[in-house]
């Protein structure tokens, strides 16, 4: 059927283009499948996930398009989209810090046989990087549960 993510999202605006240009907007503009010329699976999918999100609605076998709906779930998807960015910032900070890490402890292994000053020194800066990245991640990491905390009180 769908191959991605994508293809499915284009599906779906495709749909709602075809409820806006046939006016099928509201209860009393409500129009059937072959009307509005959709796919045959869209009543498939309106048995399933499409039909619980409400954007599609059925009133005696003829559906309409609820532009409220709709509007409620792409602000819930621009506000989820937001919430995962620390997540990704916080995701790379360990990927990093993982590097560095093991970075140090390869310094530190070849210090044990060439004890080089210069070696010392440059293990030194990266383990002052290791520390800000550290800090940078609680950092990261106390916003990200001040605003999943802040959303959590403005739903209750």
């Amino acid at each position: 059927m769908f191959t991605g993510r994508k293809q499915i999202e284009n599906w779906f605006y495709n749909v709602v283009e075809k409820f806006r240009q046939k006016g099928a907007i509201s209860p009393d503009k409500a129009m059937t499948v072959e009307e509005l010329d959709l796919p045959p699976r869209f009543e498939e999918a309106m048995k399933r996930r499409l039909g619980r999100s409400g954007v599609f609605v059925e009133v005696d076998g003829k559906y309409y398009l609820s532009e409220e709906r709709l509007k409620q779930i792409e602000e819930m998807r621009s506000a989820r989209g937001e919430a995962w960015n620390p997540r990704k910032k916080i995701m790379t900070l360990r990927l990093v810090q993982l590097a560095i890490v093991a970075f140090l402890i390869t310094i530190f292994l070849v210090n044990l046989f060439v004890q080089s000053w210069e070696l010392r020194i440059v293990s030194a800066v990266f383990l002052v990087i290791l520390l800000l990245m550290i800090a940078l991640q609680i950092y990261y990491l106390s916003r990200a549960r001040k605003k999943f905390s802040s959303q959590q009180i403005s739903k209750n």
